[in-house]
């Protein structure tokens, strides 16, 4: 009999058991990795993204993806605009 391997989180099964487990520790590495928050969002994203469920239809789950990129895309410009305004802040410094 096969062992249904849920989420934590969610509780959704997951498709490939001997797989889930490496997610959960490359998961926990990006999380405690010294990489600022950016960047971490970034590779959890990356490896969000990759992780197929078995109880998802194909237009469902292409929908996700597309809700997942909008927020990364989101969170990019979030991050542009505080390095924007960075060197906005320094350019009017050293006119002064």
């Amino acid at each position: 009999m096969e062992k249904n391997n849920k989420c934590p989180a969610c509780g959704s099964l997951l498709s490939n058991e001997a797989n889930m487990g490496e997610i959960f520790k490359k998961f926990e590495a990006i999380v405690k990795s010294r990489k600022d928050a950016y960047k971490k969002k970034i590779a959890l994203f990356n490896l969000i993204k990759h992780i197929e469920f078995k109880d998802l239809e194909p237009l469902e789950n292409k929908r996700i993806d597309y809700l997942l990129q909008s927020k990364l895309h989101a969170e990019l410009a979030k991050q542009s605009m505080k390095e924007y305004e960075k060197l906005t802040v320094e350019d009017y410094n050293r006119a002064k």
